[in-house]
């Protein structure tokens, strides 16, 4: 065979692969980049928290309230508007309840804001009485941090505690100490946590806080495991 042919068959090979990958690319639907955001059209993302105007509110504490842990975190406050719920952090609590004992005058700066169970409440960011001001400031970190410590306790109980709406259980009350179970927990078995029934349990006790002020003292217990009416749960 000579050149041209060779030649001419090259040629022709070369033709046909050019084709083949014009068809294989043409029928191939390649991944198209995407494009820039024109601007003004980006996708929008989370919104960040909306400034809060700091406004002040005066008059005279009504009543102090409590948490579920009957921990002091707020009162109500008469003032020209009406009655006001004031809220602050309980590690401010031995503070607070020094200064604006029921009747006293008070001066407060802060925002609006909803409560936990949210009803309308103003968040405190500083308050006067008696020429004297608290700051809300964060709490002091211990030098040993508080340690749960684990107990295992029996006895009867005495009470259910609600929410503050009433419709959840939130504690169980056996004797002077609130056993919190899950609420999921809790409805698996309220035929049992009943008021008179036994029980006994382990769990964790919660350590008192620096700077809290309780109303009454109790045991507040994280429950880890249950026996009522005979039968063990593990939580």
């Amino acid at each position: 065979m000579n050149n041209n042919v060779l030649n001419q068959g090259k040629k022709i090979a070369a033709a046909v692969f050019l084709m083949t990958a014009v068809v294989v690319n043409a029928q191939t639907k390649l991944p198209v980049p995407p494009k820039d955001p024109k601007p003004g059209m980006e996708k929008p993302g989370p919104r960040p928290d909306a400034l809060r105007e700091i406004t002040t509110l005066s008059g005279t504490v009504s009543k102090m309230i409590t948490n579920d842990d009957f921990v002091y975190d707020g009162f109500y406050l008469n003032s020209n508007g009406g009655q006001v719920l004031v809220k602050f952090p309980p590690h401010l609590g031995s503070q607070i309840t020094a200064m604006a004992r029921q009747g006293s005058a008070v001066s407060i700066k802060g925002f609006e804001d909803a409560a936990p169970n949210g009803e309308k409440a103003f968040h405190m960011n500083s308050i006067t009485a008696n020429g004297k001001t608290v700051e809300d400031t964060p709490p002091a970190v211990p030098q040993t941090p508080p340690q749960e410590i684990s107990v295992t306790q029996s006895g009867t109980i005495t009470d259910l505690q609600k929410n503050k709406e009433g419709d959840a259980v939130v504690g169980i009350l056996v004797d002077n100490t609130i056993l919190r179970i899950p609420p999921h927990i809790f409805q698996q078995l309220e035929q049992s946590l009943v008021k008179g029934a036994k029980i006994s349990f382990t769990g964790f006790k919660k350590p008192d806080n620096s700077g809290e002020v309780a109303e009454r003292k109790v045991d507040i217990v994280r429950a880890r495991m249950i026996s009522v009416n005979g039968k063990e749960y593990s939580l």
